[in-house]
C-alpha cells in the first residue's frame, strides 16, 4: 500500500524552535505517550508532517489516540478536488494512516469528506474505526450514498455518534435488522432523511443507554415514528419536519426550534422536564403542541420562550398558563401588546419564580405605539421575583410604563437590569436616567441599572 507525506518542513520546524539562544526546546525529550496527547489535538495532516523533522518523530504520529481527517485542508480549493490524480492521492494518504496506525487504538475519529466525488474508501476507513475500538465517531459527509457501514450499528465502543449530511437532499438513514450500541449514549443526527419508522423504532431499541438525543434538520417522511427511550435526558429538535412521538420518563432539558411547516412533536413523561426551551416562528395556525409542553412540563425549573412562542401560545385557544410551582427563570422572547396580559399570570403562577429576563425588550419595536394598546389591562401580581433583566432597552414612554408597571407590583424585586440597545442615543439616555429614579417602587431594596450591552 502506497504512503504519502505532504512535506511542510519548516512549518514543522516551527513547533520545535524558541527564542532560548536558538536551541531546539526539551519537547523531543518527552516521554512518547505525551507526545502522542500533543500530537492528538492536531488535525492527522498535521499530526503526519512532524513525522519529517527526525528519526524521533517519524512513527510518533502512529500512536495518535485521535484522527481528524477534513479533505479540505488537504485539496485546498474545489479545482484541486475535481483532479482524479489528487483525489486518488488523498485516498492513498488517508489509507497509509491507517495502515501506519497499526494495532493501536483510536478513541476518536473525524472524517470530513465535503467535496463531491466518488469515495469508495471511506466505509473502509470507518470499519478500520470500529475495529480499532473508536469511541466516538464525528462524520460530515457528502454525496456518498453507501458512506455508512452495517457495523456501525453493532458497535460496543461507541459513546458518540455524529452525523452531518452536506447534499441539498440530505441523507437516506438505512437501518439494518438489529441494531446493538450498549455503549451509545449521544447521538447527534444532521440533515437525515428517516424513510421508515419500525426501523427508527428498532434503532432506539438497540441504544439502551441513550441520554442525548440531537435532531437537526433531518425529515421524518412516514407517520408514527416514535422514539423509546428510557434513559434519554437531553433532546434537542431543530427545524425538523414530519411527525415524531417522543417517549423519555427522564427527559430534563428540552431544546425545540421550530418553523413552518411545524414538526408534529408529542412530548410523552413531561414531569421530569426541568429546562425547556421552545423557540418558534410566527404563523397563522400555532400548533396545540407547544402549550401541550407548558402546561406537561409544570415541574420544570427554567422554561425559555424565544422568537413568537410568547404569541403563538397566546393565540392556542382559551387555555389557562398552568401552575409551575418549581418554577426558578423565565426567558420572554418576542413581546407585544396583546401578550402583556397573559404573560403576568406567571408570576402569579409560580410561587418560586424569582428571575425573569425579557431577551427582546419588553415590547416589540413600532414607533406608532407610545401607549399601551386600550384593551389591555394589565392584571396586580404579587410573586418572589428578585431580579428582571431586560435586554435591548431603548427608553420609549411604552417601556417606561411598563416599568412603571413592573415596579408597583413586584414587591421583593431587588434588582431591575435595563440592557441598552444600540439605537440609543445620548439624549435619550440622559432623559431615561432622571426619570428612572422617579418611578414608584413596591420594594424598598430593588435598585435600578442601566448599563452597557
Amino acid at each position: 500500500m502506497c504512503y504519502q507525506v505532504v512535506h511542510h518542513p519548516k512549518e514543522c520546524r516551527k513547533i520545535l524552535e524558541m527564542s532560548d539562544k536558538g536551541n531546539l526546546d526539551k519537547i523531543s525529550t518527552l516521554p512518547d505517550e505525551l507526545l502522542a496527547n500533543i500530537l492528538s489535538s492536531l488535525p492527522t495532516l498535521s499530526a503526519v508532517q512532524t513525522s519529517i523533522l527526525s528519526s524521533r518523530w517519524r512513527h510518533l504520529f502512529t500512536l495518535t489516540r485521535n484522527l481528524s481527517i477534513d479533505d479540505r485542508e488537504y485539496f485546498g480549493t474545489a479545482s484541486l478536488a475535481q483532479s482524479e490524480e489528487r483525489r486518488m492521492s488523498f485516498e492513498r494518504f488517508v489509507d497509509g494512516v491507517f495502515a501506519l496506525h497499526g494495532i493501536s487504538p483510536i478513541h476518536k475519529l473525524k472524517l470530513i469528506i465535503t467535496f463531491t466525488y466518488d469515495c469508495p474508501h471511506l466505509p473502509l476507513w470507518i470499519t478500520a474505526a470500529i475495529l480499532k475500538g473508536v469511541q466516538h465517531l464525528d462524520l460530515c459527509i457528502g454525496n456518498h450514498p453507501n458512506a455508512l457501514p452495517s457495523c456501525i450499528f453493532d458497535c460496543q465502543t461507541l459513546t458518540t455518534l455524529d452525523i452531518l449530511a452536506l447534499t441539498n437532499k440530505g441523507y437516506d438513514l438505512s437501518v439494518p435488522g438489529l441494531v446493538c450500541l450498549p455503549s451509545l449514549t449521544t447521538l447527534k443526527l444532521n440533515n437525515m432523511r428517516i424513510l421508515d419508522g419500525d426501523s427508527v423504532n428498532r434503532f432506539f431499541v438497540g441504544c439502551s443507554h441513550l441520554k442525548e438525543l440531537y435532531l437537526h434538520f433531518c425529515r421524518f417522511t412516514t407517520d408514527h415514528v416514535c422514539i423509546s427511550a428510557t434513559e434519554l435526558r437531553t433532546l434537542r429538535i431543530i427545524c425538523c419536519s414530519g411527525h415524531l412521538v417522543i417517549d423519555a420518563p427522564k427527559l430534563a432539558n428540552l431544546l425545540h426550534i421550530c418553523m413552518p411547516p411545524f414538526l408534529g412533536v408529542g412530548v410523552k413523561n413531561l414531569r421530569s422536564l426541568l429546562s425547556v426551551e421552545l423557540c418558534l416562528l410566527l404563523t397563522s395556525r400555532p400548533p396545540q403542541v407547544l402549550h401541550d409542553i407548558i402546561r406537561g412540563a409544570n415541574n420544570a425549573k427554567e422554561l425559555i420562550l424565544k422568537d413568537s412562542a410568547v404569541q403563538l401560545l397566546t393565540m392556542v385557544g382559551d387555555n389557562p398558563i398552568p401552575t409551575h410551582s418549581k418554577l426558578e427563570k423565565l426567558q420572554l422572547g418576542f413581546c407585544c401588546h396583546d401578550t402583556w396580559k397573559y404573560l403576568m399570570v406567571w408570576p402569579k403562577n409560580s410561587p418560586q419564580l424569582e428571575t425573569i429576563i425579557f431577551t427582546e425588550g419588553l415590547i416589540e419595536m413600532d414607533d406608532t405605539k407610545d401607549e399601551l394598546h386600550p384593551d389591555v389591562a394589565l392584571p396586580p401580581f404579587s410573586s418572589n421575583v428578585r431580579t428582571i433583566k431586560v435586554h435591548q432597552f431603548t427608553g420609549r414612554k411604552v417601556e417606561i410604563l411598563l416599568l412603571k408597571y413592573l415596579l408597583e407590583n413586584a414587591g421583593v424585586l431587588q434588582r431591575l437590569i435595563l440592557i441598552k440597545d444600540d439605537t440609543m442615543e445620548m439624549n435619550q439616555e440622559l432623559q431615561v436616567s432622571k426619570e428612572l429614579p422617579l418611578l414608584p417602587k413596591a420594594s424598598t431594596y430593588c435598585t435600578i441599572e442601566l448599563i452597557e450591552p
